[in-house]
């Protein structure tokens, strides 16, 4: 990290940046017109037992009063039984939303080895690499 500090204050040492008189006096004035950090100040005192107390039983009580008032003006559920929901009918068959393809299922051959498959993918390749080798001669 030494050399990486001692290189970035070489770098800026051999900056060369000239500052008008006029941006000069601007920055002046901007320093010259902010104040200095305060020292933070400490933290508040704790406060005391009582006062933990209080505000517990405060926040205890108020949570009870909630609960209260909103189950005051409730009333029972009706405990009536459903009416019975009538037999619908169902068709034995609905039409599917979504056809399903055709497929052509065939099982895989695996008689060949991979070496021929290998040297029909080169074979391959190299046909398309002579094909753009000769779009772009007769392009350029």
């Amino acid at each position: 990290m030494d050399k990486f500090e001692k290189r970035l204050k070489q770098d800026a040492a051999a900056i060369e940046a000239p500052v008008s008189a006029q941006l000069r006096s601007r920055i002046d004035a901007s320093l010259h017109g902010i104040e200095p950090l305060r020292p933070a100040s400490k933290a508040p005192a704790a406060t005391s037992p009582g006062l933990w107390w209080a505000s517990s039983l405060t926040g205890l009580a108020a949570t009870v009063m909630v609960i209260v008032l909103i189950n005051w003006n409730r009333t029972e559920p009706n405990m009536a039984p459903l009416p019975a929901i009538a037999e619908a009918t169902v068709p034995a068959d609905p039409e599917p939303l979504l056809v399903a393809p055709l497929l052509d299922i065939r099982t895989a051959d695996f008689a060949s080895p991979l070496e021929e498959e290998l040297v029909r993918l080169q074979s391959d390749i190299e046909k398309a690499r002579e094909s753009v080798r000769k779009d772009l001669d007769f392009t350029f």
